[in-house]
């Protein structure tokens, strides 16, 4: 299909920021694709240099192949990404240099973060018993550390909403640092860390200057304060940003499109284009979708984002929407079932059923599913409910995802806590509060200390760390590298002293390594240049060999030194020399957070300020050593070693309930090291006794659940295999698949593609879809448009929900309601009235 001549615009005008308006089936996915082939086809930009940024992984993923089917090999180096997939990869590179949160954090969705609030002392008063209520606001509050006047998209409820005035802070405080004590961090997170990150010259130009073109797609569903975040990176670089403000429908979660134009227009003056070809709907269905727009919007506003109207690529007129009212909900089910089998066979796979909300899919699923019963197997409709393709949500996945996070990161209470109360014995909830209580948090005590192998061989999370300083063998060390990314940056210096049994330096190391790759822009960090290890530095494998040498036997000490550690043994494995670099360690970062909670923040600057040491830190690696030497002292002088007898005596009463599970987490943690994800998601379902488990929990009487359950862990299994890069470092690999895990909100694309299937989904899930036949079920009024959306007088939301799902359809809509259940009646969703009855077919 040749490009028109609207397209050929986005596509050759690379002199200018543009603001694309794209209505649906437009074209757009495939223009932004050739745009970025154009770019690299007259060498404008290499691929490294195009950032596009998306708001679903559906979307990042299709415009990902589409990229490389149109560019080939030249568009595999294009960063394609969501903007919180973005963020997070943004935030695990720039920890380092700013150490406030920990390099090895992990993301906790939004099931994760209602459980941590479930538990906090603040939410136990909290009026309502609301968790969601609760989880709006945090993130609100959050949010609003970026932009104080952002608008409230939260709308509590009274009394909670008097409550949340007076002790929201509290609430807020709480959360946070639960958070930081599990090394989590949340989706909300992602964006404002990012954004504290690029309020910092240095940094900000640093990610600008990766990039000369950067496209921002599906910008209505972008909040205000997203962007806040990728608005930093635009001064300088070629900006498209595109996307149809009717389909704005995450207005609930802070999408504001109307502030996103207006900045955009004021600040950059972009040339505007809007497609008016549509190459997806029939003549029919485009002009039943305009004239919808119309009547619920008004011609003014319609004319004001569209200046003239759609005209349809199809040359076919296209048959009539249908609609249908039926007695009630069995009666719907049954109408949209007859004319589901009523479609050819081969035609079947392409429809889809959607409704306003999950309540409504999972009644259709059911209505559809018990008509299916009457037929033998073979002839049954493939039919499946959006709740099915919650994967990583699953009980079942998100146990063997909780053993695997605890591998990668110990700190991770949230799913240590999990584990225990289902799979390990003799430890159950009574004994988990009491070691979560205040007066063991006093001792700077935390439930991952209990399997912690130091714990238990001494009695004490901090004994190595004593006796080893007594011994004179702790090591703290720092590293510089060409960047932050520790599967491919290099080390270019590392700086180490070993303390003696008072806390003083009793030996040095400090070198330069070479490196075969440009320090580039992290000179304006560290100031190392190439001339300078080009004179001085000694080859990387004679530079390692020598610190293991002085690090032999040690325990290592560093600032959020997991970073370090990392890319250590990452460069060993790159290196081929055997060695893992798996040290025990210590981190001061940890070590104070836990004994001062309340500072304004925990890097190394603020805490060398706050507290009497003699060291100062900067960029250079052996200054912000000396720095973390006098911290350490200074902790276990004051904290750790005074509390040794208080802090054994606690831990004595539970250590050995702990110990056969630390021996295993232990074992696994060490195989995390040498094998891929799948080799761990079978140790864990099979030594682990998660399989067990739900062998010996089984339903007798539901046998179906207990296969769909290690159905769903196959699943997950094949996911981790598709998806894992053997070429990486199995730490790595694990790494990258949790942040899949934490990053997809569904799998609904690849499973449907490997068992293709009619789905039932909201509204919502279908965004970015698009389907031969679409059935809109549950058209009742206070159905669709909700209850809630009515009561409170703003249906506009609502009105661009239906638009969105009357324009999935290609071929054919139906529209379908019910009259009543029962006693309840219903009133047909006034929103068929804004359909031309010119287009309509009434069965």
């Amino acid at each position: 299909m040749e490009l028109n001549d609207q397209q050929q615009q986005v596509v050759r005008d690379l002199s200018q920021p543009i603001l694309l308006n794209a209505p649906a089936g437009t074209g757009k996915t495939r223009v932004l694709a050739c745009r970025v082939a154009h770019i690299l086809e007259t060498k404008a930009a290499e691929g490294a240099q195009i950032l596009c940024l998306t708001f679903t992984n559906r979307a990042c993923k299709e415009l990902k192949e589409r990229i490389v089917a149109t560019a080939h090999e030249k568009g595999l180096d294009v960063v394609v990404k969501t903007i919180h997939s973005f963020c997070y990869s943004l935030i695990k590179e720039e920890t380092k240099r700013q150490s406030d949160c920990y390099n090895d954090f992990l993301l906790y969705d939004d099931e994760d973060c209602r459980q941590l609030i479930d538990n906090l002392p603040a939410a136990a008063a909290a009026p309502g018993n609301d968790t969601q209520a609760l989880q709006n606001y945090i993130e609100f509050a959050k949010k609003q550390r970026v932009l104080p006047d952002l608008h409230d998209f939260t709308a509590p409820k009274e009394p909670l909403q008097a409550w949340l005035h007076d002790h929201g802070d509290d609430l807020v405080r709480q959360y946070d640092a639960v958070l930081a004590d599990n090394h989590a961090v949340d989706f909300t997170d992602l964006i404002t860390g990012a954004y504290d990150f690029l309020t910092d010259k240095a940094c900000c130009q640093r990610w600008r200057d990766r990039f000369r073109f950067i496209a921002v797609d599906e910008m209505q569903d972008t909040s205000e304060v997203e962007y806040a975040v990728i608005s930093r990176l635009f001064p300088g670089r070629n900006v498209l940003l595109c996307g149809d403000y009717f389909q704005t429908i995450y207005e609930w979660r802070g999408s504001y499109p109307e502030y996103i134009l207006e900045q955009f227009r004021k600040t950059y003056h972009p040339r505007e284009i809007t497609f008016t070809t549509n190459y997806r709907a029939t003549q029919l269905l485009l002009k039943a979708a305009e004239g919808c727009l119309n009547r619920l919007f008004g011609q003014v506003t319609v004319h004001h984002i569209y200046p003239q109207p759609g005209q349809a690529a199809a040359a076919v007129p296209g048959d009539p929407i249908v609609v249908h009212k039926a007695d009630n909900f069995i009666g719907e089910s049954r109408w949209i079932f007859q004319e589901l089998m009523r479609l050819p066979q081969q035609e079947r796979l392409k429809a889809c059923v959607l409704v306003r909300g999950n309540r409504q899919a999972q009644q259709l699923w059911t209505g559809i599913n018990a008509h299916n019963q009457h037929y033998p197997p073979e002839d049954q409709l493939p039919v499946t409910c959006i709740d099915q393709f919650h994967l990583f949500k699953r009980q079942e996945c998100k146990d063997v995802l909780a053993y695997l996070r605890l591998l990668l990161n110990k700190h991770d209470n949230l799913s240590l806590k999990r584990i225990l109360l289902r799979f390990v014995p003799r430890i159950g909830r009574r004994t988990v509060e009491t070691i979560e209580s205040e007066s063991y948090r006093r001792l700077g005590l935390r439930l991952c200390d209990f399997i912690d192998p130091i714990s238990q061989e001494t009695g004490d999370p901090y004994g190595l760390l004593l006796s080893a300083l007594d011994e004179g063998r702790i090591v703290v060390f720092d590293v510089e590298s060409t960047g932050t990314d520790t599967t491919r940056d290099e080390i270019i210096q590392i700086a180490a002293v070993r303390l003696d049994a008072q806390g003083q330096v009793a030996d040095t190391f400090n070198t330069y390594v070479r490196a075969s790759r440009p320090v580039g822009a992290s000179f304006y960090v560290h100031h190392i240049s190439d001339e300078t290890l080009e004179a001085q530095g000694m080859e990387p494998r004679q530079a390692l060999t020598a610190f293991l040498d002085f690090a032999k036997d040690a325990v290592i000490v560093g600032h959020n030194v997991t970073y370090d550690l990392s890319i250590l043994h990452s460069e060993l494995q790159r290196l081929g020399m055997g060695e893992s670099g798996d040290f025990p360690y210590y981190d001061t970062l940890d070590i104070y957070r836990r004994f001062y909670p309340n500072l304004i923040n925990h890097k190394l600057a603020t805490l060398s300020e706050t507290f009497p040491i003699d060291h100062q830190p900067s960029h250079d690696a052996f200054d912000d050593i000396l720095a973390t030497a006098g911290l350490l002292c200074y902790a276990v002088t004051k904290q750790i070693r005074p509390a040794t007898t208080a802090r054994r005596s606690s831990l004595a009463i539970y250590l050995p309930l702990f110990a056969p599970f630390s021996r295993d987490i232990a074992r696994f943690r060490r195989q995390s090291y040498q094998d891929r994800p799948i080799d761990l998601i079978a140790a864990v379902m099979n030594e682990g006794g998660v399989k067990a488990w739900y062998e010996s929990h089984r339903d007798p009487s539901d046998a179906a659940q207990h296969i769909d359950r290690l159905e769903n862990v196959r699943k997950l299994y094949r996911i981790a295999k598709e998806t894992d890069d053997p070429g990486q470092d199995p730490r790595d690999a694990l790494a990258e698949f949790l942040k899949l895990t934490a990053l997809s909100n569904s799998e609904l694309d690849s499973m449907l593609a490997k068992d293709p299937k009619i789905p039932i989904i909201t509204i919502h899930q279908a965004k970015g879809l698009e389907f031969d036949y679409v059935f809109l079920a549950h058209l009742e009024d206070r159905v669709f448009p909700t209850f809630w959306s009515v009561k409170k007088g703003n249906i506009e939301e609502e009105k661009r929900l239906f638009y969105v799902a009357i324009t999935r359809a290609k071929k054919r809509l139906y529209l379908i309601w019910h009259e009543g259940n029962g006693n309840q009646r219903y009133a047909p969703s006034r929103f068929l009235q804004s359909l031309d009855s010119q287009y309509i077919e009434v069965r």
